[in-house]
């Protein structure tokens, strides 16, 4: 909880009491639905919102306080607001006010994969050694990375923000804003492609988060990812002190010795090299991508000099993010129970052929996907789709739902007797997926977000509530 007198909004904003006010707000809002008591609103404006729409929403929910810039509507005359030229603009000047006051050491984190469960498993093993404030959920563009940078306090420990982009030159401003002293790329992949068309321009995005980097900050880096080179050579040249390598390549200063999956615990086993020093532990969770991420908090922790053994500790207790590779064992019948793999969230072509090649790892029956179109391709998408192919053979996939578009590509250059379904809604699918289900079956589930896929997940965990409630209804 962050706390805002009126000389601290006062300050942030630039402006001059007109008269006087008195309160302590305990946080920044701009979405009424989600508001808590005590919040200051702020209506910013969006392509398709405006939050002044919802200033009597906020009101009615409890807010302290309003930043607006259009004129006061008259149920705010009595009540404390802030009238500004740009609500965004002052939401960013909260957040730059909120990091100059604090003392945190600030960890920034993009790439075009993992970037949100790092962050999440980082928040939390940091959140064993002091305060924290993170991101939630993915707050990680122009809208969700100054309001999560508004939650530091004085007194926090630490920060972890996430950024992302969609287009060329968000990157840049969102860094400036956020002063990390750790920057990390996770990796540079496809994802984003039809935006800013080669990987070359994707990586050079990326690497514009090392602009935000306080001078001789650290770097944490892919060292396997091909574009190592060119990244590390950009945050040295935006004044980097400390690059830390992670991956398998010997040289690495984290790496990974070996990693393997026991289907008899559901866990795998890591062993890794932190600076030289022998570290061992177990994750709840199965695909290299997962490991990877697991290097990288071990990495930056390192960086904050924390203990290493706790860290490791600490590490063991990590679990999938939903919608990221989070497994459910799903009773659908009296009889009939499935493995369901929930990575839903959202989909590129790398991520979906990590998915895949986790699932080859998995025990149990027949192996169904359900894949959503991979969206923001360009002009490629057609083969990236068609590219998955491989993967889904090594998979050993018996069956097929395809949903959306370019998909249809992937599930025609299967046998006929794969092919369980195409449609443009997700929803189409329900019935004959769960027609087709069977006892043992495991069923992976991964599409971009916009393709809606995640309703499946949904459907299935709901049934199985469903299901056991009329359990304990009987007994």
């Amino acid at each position: 909880m962050s706390k805002w007198g009126v000389t601290d909004i006062m300050q942030a904003l630039d402006l001059v009491s007109t008269g006087q006010i008195e309160f302590e707000a305990t946080g920044i809002s701009i979405d009424s639905r989600t508001l808590k008591p005590g919040e200051i609103f702020v209506a910013v404006q969006g392509d398709s919102f405006d939050g002044h729409e919802f200033l009597q929403a906020a009101l009615n929910k409890g807010a302290a306080a309003f930043i607006i810039s259009q004129s006061p509507p008259d149920f705010l005359k009595n009540h404390t607001y802030f009238v500004v030229p740009d609500t965004l603009q002052a939401l960013r000047q909260l957040a730059a006010y909120s990091r100059a006051r604090s003392k945190a050491k600030v960890v920034a984190i993009t790439g075009s994969a993992g970037k949100t469960t790092t962050k999440e498993w980082l928040a939390q093993i940091l959140g064993s050694f002091g305060s924290t404030v993170y991101s939630p959920a993915s707050y990680n563009n122009h809208f969700g990375v100054p309001l999560s940078l508004a939650s530091l306090n004085e007194d926090t420990a630490f920060g972890v923000f996430e950024i992302g982009m969609n287009h060329e030159g968000e990157i840049k401003p969102l860094a400036c804003l956020v002063q990390p002293d750790i920057a990390i790329i996770t990796t540079i992949a496809e994802s984003h492609i039809g935006h800013l068309k080669t990987l070359d321009k994707i990586a050079a995005e990326k690497a514009t988060i090392f602009a935000g980097l306080k001078q001789g900050g650290t770097a944490i880096l892919n060292y396997d990812d091909a574009y190592f080179g060119f990244l590390s050579q950009a945050a040295t040249n935006l004044g980097a002190g400390k690059i830390v390598k992670v991956g398998q390549k010997q040289g690495s200063d984290v790496h990974l010795v070996r990693h393997e999956y026991d289907s008899k615990t559901d866990t795998t086993l890591v062993e890794a090299h932190v600076n030289g020093n022998p570290v061992q532990y177990k994750l709840s969770l199965v695909g290299d991508h997962y490991v990877m991420n697991s290097l990288m908090v071990l990495a930056t922790a390192n960086c904050l000099g924390l203990d290493l053994n706790k860290v490791v500790k600490e590490v063991e207790s990590l679990k999938p993010i939903g919608g990221r590779g989070q497994k459910h064992t799903v009773c659908i019948a009296p009889e009939k129970t499935i493995t369901l793999i929930d990575d839903a969230y959202n989909a590129q072509p790398s991520s979906m052929q990590a998915g895949l090649t986790a699932l080859t790892q998995l025990p149990g029956g027949r192996r169904i996907a359900v894949l959503g179109e991979m969206r923001e391709l360009g002009d490629e998408s057609a083969n990236f789709h068609k590219d998955l192919l491989p993967f889904l053979q090594k998979a050993n996939i018996d069956l097929l739902f395809a949903c959306a578009g370019d998909m249809k590509l992937l599930l025609d250059a299967l046998p006929p007797e794969q092919q369980a379904g195409f449609s443009e809604q997700a929803a189409d699918l329900w019935q004959p997926l769960l027609d087709s289900l069977q006892d043992g079956d495991v069923v992976f589930i991964k599409g971009s977000k916009s393709t809606k896929v995640s309703i499946l997940v949904h459907r299935l965990l709901a049934l199985h509530q469903d299901i056991l409630s009329a359990r304990l209804e009987v007994a």
